[in-house]
């Protein structure tokens, strides 16, 4: 059960909604001095324009912005936010090039702030909302699959990080921007370029979440490129794992199967049961499952399906993966239980996830598990007992 999807297209569309608040402030602060009638009331059409969007009219919303953003008076400020939420809009309604414009435009007024021309210049906000704009560029080339200019735009956010952001907001958005990049490589089949951007990326940045997992990913499609003829390099390293094991349930390859177990190891051991670890230690049982491992297996989903899931109210989306991958390796568990015909707890396992009203999907393979073996307990005694 391959558990590593890609990453939602709109990464940063929650981070630029936060500023929406505090650009109003902002530019009531900058513009203080001289605060006008008549910026006032651009800035009242600004937020209209919110309005209307949180009220779901994303047609009379892009309308507000556009004349706000339009109008001579216009504070830069509210301008730039104008241009970000007609592209955040443009998306959602799957109008790219309206969004890829109005990105544009966007950034076309961020960028100079870096150099220490414009007031704003040193609030982080605008250099977070520099970043989302850019990255939104990037993804929306991305998923057109005009990967050479994705790659252009993750590159050119990671060149004025480079040049002009502190580190902290380096951190934050470099590493996805990286990750982004080689996985392009991957799908675009340039399989040394995907490995030479995914060590650097390693390498520069070992504190970024998803550095264990790059690293299993990449060791996956080592081996699939030069062991598999069949290995699809066009769905990403994210697939690579599943691949992997297709390639030696398929496959009775003991030699490379030893070599595997042995790296598969290696990273669990190097790293400790937190986000990635998990994501290892099921991959790693998933493997030993597949190669007849089975006690070994069910001991690591075991651990995977009772490890403490820290609850970081500020990363929701990794506490929802790793919810999903314990419930996966709870089934997985049930499974091989099972198979030993130790129905008893392999029941008493599925019957803690039946009931998840989020996860349809998660509820109907543990019922559908749970009658399977109904079916072969009728055939095989508990614990195998004539």
């Amino acid at each position: 059960m391959d558990i590593l999807k890609k990453d939602n297209c709109n990464t940063f569309f929650l981070p630029c909604l936060f500023i929406f608040g505090m650009v109003l402030l902002m530019a009531q602060k900058a513009f203080s001095a001289d605060f006008s009638t008549a910026k006032e009331s651009l800035i009242a059409a600004y937020g209209t324009g919110v309005t209307y969007f949180k009220a779901g009219r994303q047609d009379d919303a892009k309308i507000a912005f556009r004349q706000t953003a339009g109008d001579a008076n216009c504070p830069e400020l509210i301008r730039i936010c104008c241009f970000n939420m007609t592209g955040q809009i443009a998306r959602l309604q799957g109008n790219d090039r309206e969004a890829l414009e109005a990105f544009e435009q966007a950034a076309n007024l961020l960028e100079p702030s870096l150099s220490g021309r414009k007031e704003h210049n040193a609030n982080p906000e605008f250099v977070r909302l520099l970043c989302s704009v850019l990255f939104a560029r990037g993804e929306i080339y991305e998923v057109q699959e005009n990967y050479s200019q994705s790659i252009n735009e993750y590159n050119r956010l990671i060149q004025i990080l480079r040049q002009n952001g502190n580190s902290e907001t380096a951190g934050q958005y470099i590493p996805p921007a990286g990750d982004r990049i080689s996985q392009i490589y991957l799908r675009m089949g340039d399989v040394n370029s995907y490995v030479k951007n995914a060590e650097a990326l390693s390498a520069d940045y070992p504190q970024y979440y998803r550095i264990p997992v790059i690293k299993l990913e990449m060791e996956c499609v080592k081996f699939l490129k030069s062991h598999c003829v069949n290995f699809d390099s066009s769905k990403g390293s994210f697939s690579a794992p599943a691949q992997l094991i297709a390639y030696f349930k398929d496959f009775k390859d003991s030699n490379s199967a030893q070599e595997i177990m042995a790296t598969f190891d290696n990273l669990c051991k190097e790293y400790p049961i937190s986000y990635s670890g998990i994501l290892l230690q099921y991959h790693y049982a998933w493997l030993l499952d597949t190669l007849g491992e089975k006690s070994k297996a069910a001991e690591i989903f075991a651990m995977v399906s009772a490890a403490r899931i820290p609850d970081n109210g500020d990363k929701p989306r990794e506490k929802a993966i790793l919810e999903t991958v314990a419930e996966y390796a709870k089934i997985q568990l049930a499974i091989l239980l099972g198979e030993r015909a130790d129905y008893t707890q392999a029941m008493r396992i599925l019957s803690t996830i039946r009931t998840h009203p989020d996860k349809s999907h998660i509820s109907e393979l543990a019922k559908s598990v749970g009658k399977n073996l109904e079916t072969l307990k009728r055939e095989v005694p508990e614990n195998g007992k004539k």
